[in-house]
């Protein structure tokens, strides 16, 4: 019997190191997600500030056409009004 309680104490203390060692690897795989989450919140920032400054620039794209129409409006307007001189 006392080699049965042996092997029995054996077995439990494999177990118990088992069981400890996939608990450590599921607290690195905790910090690795928790990290993989900052990560993707500062890209998810990143995309919000390019996709801003993406709209800013669209609308300054879109000001400098209307500028130009104008100034192209405005020099037609002129060689017409010289022209017909």
């Amino acid at each position: 019997m006392e080699t049965e309680t042996r092997q029995f104490i054996d077995n439990v203390d494999a177990w118990i190191k088992q069981i400890r060692s996939e608990f450590g690897q599921i607290t690195d795989v905790s910090a690795i997600v928790e990290e993989n989450v900052g990560n993707i919140q500062h890209n998810y920032e990143l995309i919000q500030e390019l996709r801003d400054e993406v709209e800013g620039l669209k609308k300054e794209v879109g000001a400098l056409k209307l500028l130009q129409i104008v100034h192209l409006k405005e020099k037609m307007r002129t060689n017409i009004t010289s022209g017909s001189h």
